[in-house]
């Protein structure tokens, strides 16, 4: 039934009311329901958010090795092993 204020209407003739009648444990499932999707949407979005992180982790390193390489072909880090050496990489 509608709530006009803090006044619940009420049903006389039971013409709106319906045949079955919730219960607690309605509730509960549906309270259960609602918080397992959650759940599995959050799981989503840590995995979308680790999988952006790896891409820039990868994306950082590939952009230092690049510069380290090429900013001094005859210095100390011209060869990928001296590079990578120098990369810290936090995971």
């Amino acid at each position: 039934m509608p709530k006009v204020g803090n006044y619940v209407q009420r049903d006389y003739h039971k013409r709106f009311s319906s045949k079955r009648k919730s219960t607690w444990s309605d509730y509960n499932k549906g309270w259960n329901s609602r918080r397992s999707n959650a759940i599995q949407k959050s799981q989503q979005l840590r995995n979308v958010a680790n999988t952006f992180s790896t891409i820039n982790v990868q994306a950082v390193q590939a952009s230092t090795t690049h510069l380290m390489q090429n900013q001094a072909a005859r210095g100390p880090y011209a060869n990928p092993t001296a590079v990578m050496s120098r990369i810290n990489v936090l995971i």
